[in-house]
């Protein structure tokens, strides 16, 4: 390693460089990330008394205080970009460790592989990079030992003996889009079908309804694997299904394409923040329920007549295509209100869409997240909970989970 750099004494008689005016000095004021997150903490309940007050305001018909909380409005939502910028850091912070990781890998796998990185400068919350480090990890890990070929194999294939891993990361609205995309043999949807039978994860039924598309995302379900030698790199693909869980812990979702032969992508999608999320209010029963709006692609209005059933199923007949139907007052086992026409949520989940029947739709509301109650945590199809501008605690549901269940 080269000696670091001595500064050159000045010249005998030189004048002394002149100071930076005050102005062009850089202003930089270090921060201890707690109070940054303790002023999130405040900006949440004071969004969560801005959701009260316009709840209120709906209903009293003032116009002072119409102008009053549109005013609160407005600033309270500048405040809460303001802050949040404050804690926003490049992925590239994490980035960083990958080229090491990959040469590792490589190297103890006896692979060449070339690794490109993109986006670096992308920002994200803080907590979000530090949360994304180890799926990313097992990512990029798997793409090596699992999906780039051994170079012999590859100059036969007329491939270049070196492969190609790219990781890359964008900012797409209010959230940001990662990838992990190899060139190497691509994954075999027929082949993971026929596993998932073999390791009895899912019924031979099931598993014949599924499509190309859907049967890539078997590779997600605990303890599935199709690879024949266990290595000290990713094991027996076994992990899988914790990079799944802790994307969606994070309010993101993960989906793949594959190409045999080509190499194989995951992308994930994740909000810029997690302190405060923008939803959609549905109501089934008495009770009102958040479903994140980054997963919501319409909602629709059908006659109760409309409803159709295929393979012990309910769906909507639509000119494109069936709709796969969720009821959640059946899945939550209430009442439903009396009513002629469906309510429908039509939500994206992976690669496939379905729609979530509920009794009403109330409006759009950002909310804070909180952790949910005791009773709930580890049960299917909640992601968390939250106070609405009526006061009422809300649940917030796992669009995922939700279509895991019905599956």
């Amino acid at each position: 390693a080269a000696p670091p750099a001595v500064a050159a004494p000045a010249a005998p008689g030189a004048k002394p460089a002149p100071a930076k005016p005050v102005a062009e000095a850089e202003h930089t004021v270090r921060v201890d990330t707690k109070r940054l997150d303790a002023i999130v903490n405040l900006i949440g309940e004071l969004v969560l008394s801005r959701n009260r007050l316009k709840t209120l305001r709906a209903r009293l018909h003032d116009e002072e205080l119409d102008r009053a909380v549109s005013t609160l409005d407005i600033a309270t939502a500048r405040l809460q970009s303001a802050v949040m910028r404050t804690r926003m850091q490049p992925v590239g912070k994490v980035f960083s460790r990958f080229p090491k990781v990959a040469r590792d890998v490589a190297r103890s796998l006896k692979k060449e592989v070339e690794l490109e990185l993109i986006g670096a400068e992308t920002e994200l919350d803080r907590n979000l990079v530090e949360a994304l480090a180890d799926p990313l990890v097992h990512l990029v890990r798997n793409a090596i030992d699992h999906g780039v070929e051994m170079p012999d194999l590859r100059e036969a294939q007329g491939k270049p003996r070196s492969g190609h891993v790219r990781l890359s990361a964008q900012q797409e609205g209010d959230y940001v889009s990662i990838e992990v995309q190899d060139d190497g043999a691509g994954i075999d949807p027929e082949r993971l079908r026929q596993k998932a039978r073999e390791k009895g994860l899912i019924d031979p039924e099931a598993a014949a309804r599924l499509s190309s598309e859907e049967c890539l995302h078997l590779v997600f379900l605990p303890g599935f694997s199709t690879k024949q030698q266990v290595t000290d790199i990713s094991g027996r693909g076994v992990g899988m299904d914790v990079v799944q869980s802790r994307i969606r812990e994070l309010s993101g979702q993960i989906q793949i394409q594959s190409e045999l032969g080509r190499g194989s992508r995951f992308m994930i999608r994740v909000p810029l923040t997690l302190a405060i999320l923008p939803t959609l209010l549905v109501q089934a029963g008495e009770d009102v329920y958040a479903l994140p709006l980054a997963r919501v692609m319409e909602v629709l209005h059908a006659p109760n007549t409309s409803l159709g059933w295929f393979d012990g199923r309910a769906v909507l007949d639509r000119k494109s295509h069936t709709l796969a139907l969720v009821d959640l007052r059946h899945w939550l086992d209430v009442e439903p209100m009396p009513s002629s026409l469906l309510t429908i949520v039509v939500l994206q989940a992976g690669e496939a869409r379905f729609g979530l029947v509920v009794d009403q739709v109330r409006g759009r509301e950002e909310v804070v997240i909180k952790p949910l109650p005791k009773a709930l945590r580890g049960l299917r199809g909640y992601a968390g909970a939250t106070l609405i501008g009526d006061g009422r605690m809300a649940l917030i549901l796992d669009v995922d989970g939700l279509r895991t269940h019905h599956d």
